[in-house]
């Protein structure tokens, strides 16, 4: 770091937000270890990161689910929240649900259960079966850590 007036500067190599965070698949594990190079030709390594995804054309992709913990988070900027809905956003896809927080596995699968019940089988809108499933969440889990953690990004 340097110092300009009051002010300390970063002078190292500058990392673009979007590849500070992605998603893991299968197969993950060899790529973090530095073995990308014993995969089979062709075969990807595992990981997606969040500048893969925003050169993706995802304009017919009505909704993704990040139910993981965590999943809102990302590298604050002057230029906004750099992080998987920044990314999802940017190759085109309508709404996405994702977490603040880390969130309870069994409150995360009841609100689940109940957002696609309520948006597949009642036929209720995104933002309706989305909100009637936290308040069914919240009458088992009166805590809002249990049913607020999570948020719908149109």
């Amino acid at each position: 770091m340097q110092m300009i007036g009051d002010e300390q500067q970063y002078r190292g190599p500058i990392i673009d937000p979007l590849n500070r965070c992605g998603l893991l698949f299968a197969g993950a594990n060899i790529a973090l270890q530095g073995k990308s190079r014993e995969l089979p030709e062709g075969v990807q390594d595992g990981i997606l990161t969040a500048k893969e995804i925003s050169l993706l054309d995802l304009r017919d992709c009505d909704l993704v689910v990040l139910s993981a913990c965590e999943t809102a988070k990302g590298d604050v900027t002057s230029e906004g929240v750099f992080g998987l809905q920044r990314a999802f956003k940017m190759a085109g896809v309508q709404t996405i649900i994702m977490s603040l927080w880390k969130v309870n596995d069994e409150a995360t699968q009841m609100l689940m259960t109940e957002f696609y019940n309520n948006w597949i089988v009642k036929k209720e809108s995104k933002r309706e079966a989305f909100n009637n499933a936290q308040n069914a969440v919240r009458k088992e889990y009166e805590e809002p850590e249990y049913w607020a953690g999570f948020v719908m990004l149109d």
